[in-house]
């Protein structure tokens, strides 16, 4: 569990040790989360979406109980803070970041060290939907509450523009493309590349944003988070669906719905104005949380 989140830890650092020493500014940090936003992100959800086979039996199952879990799981979380009376942009930042986890960087070897490598390529399908699907409802969330005053119609237009969402249709339409040509491999390693800068570009942003700015406030909010995010989450999808519909690769959903709180969290909440002081530091807090929470799940699922 180290080994996996070691280079987590020392990417930060390094961001916060260069905006410590003045060798970026604030200006850098924009640039660095624009760039992951507009070109990283969409990369990534492209080459993700690209590997998936979404007409086979068993990943049209595995598709349906993801997209289920994190739909369950968002509407909880939206009720929740219905109810708390809290300025939007902590109720935005709080949603997005308990319901976007460290799938992908930290779930991926999780699953591989922990449960084996045949548990992997359903992993990475679990993982996959994990990451996207909140993504999307999180933009559409922030959506409607930062703009109510606007149509149904003008939201849907502009949830529609977002370049996740852009890239989440492209990803599945170029997951039918099977041309075993060197041009296609070509453009496919291309976008694969672009998308492994996503999180050390975000990594490296979140280090320089944090640097005197780390859990100055909000540690209730920011513990609130971290529990939503890898508690209750696998706690729900534990007792439903898993429980009751008895569905294959269990261990998996539940190990990754406990991952810690996504970095691309923090790039969404720079794009949106949002708290990003609460989601920075949930980045960070629940990362340091994963090494108590992993071990647990560890011991009731092996």
């Amino acid at each position: 569990m180290l080994l996996v989140s070691l280079p987590i830890f020392l990417i930060i650092f390094f961001g916060w040790l260069f905006k410590k020493f003045k060798i970026i500014n604030d200006q850098w940090i924009h640039i660095l989360n624009s760039f992951a936003y507009y070109v990283s992100l969409p990369a990534l959800i492209i080459a993700s979406f690209w590997e998936i086979s979404f007409l086979d039996k068993n990943s049209l199952n595995i598709i349906f109980w993801s997209v289920f879990s994190i739909v369950l799981f968002s509407f909880f979380v939206f009720l929740v803070l219905s109810f708390i009376k809290i300025n939007k942009s902590a109720k935005t930042a709080i949603f997005l970041s308990a319901t976007v986890g460290n799938t992908i960087y930290m779930g991926f070897p999780l699953v591989e060290l922990g449960l084996g490598k045949e548990y992997l390529l359903n992993g990475v399908l679990i993982g996959v939907i994990y990451l996207v699907a909140p993504l999307l409802i999180s933009i559409f969330v922030i959506r409607y509450w930062h703009s109510r005053e606007h149509s149904i119609f003008k939201q849907l237009f502009d949830f529609l523009k977002n370049p996740l969402v852009i890239s989440s249709i492209a990803g599945i339409a170029v997951s039918f493309i099977n041309f075993d040509s060197e041009w296609i491999f070509g453009i496919k390693k291309s976008i694969s590349m672009l998308g492994l800068t996503a999180s050390p570009i975000s990594l490296f942003a979140l280090g320089g944003f944090l640097y005197k700015r780390f859990l100055k406030k909000d540690l209730g909010k920011v513990i609130f988070v971290s529990s939503l995010k890898m508690v209750a989450f696998p706690l729900i999808i534990a007792i439903y669906p898993l429980y009751f519909f008895k569905i294959n690769d269990s261990d998996t959903f539940i190990l990754l719905a406990s991952m810690p709180v996504a970095v691309t969290t923090f790039v969404i909440a720079e794009k949106f104005n949002m708290d990003k002081d609460l989601v920075g530091n949930s980045i960070f807090i629940s990362t340091i949380f994963s090494f108590i929470v992993t071990s647990i799940i560890f011991v009731f699922i092996k």
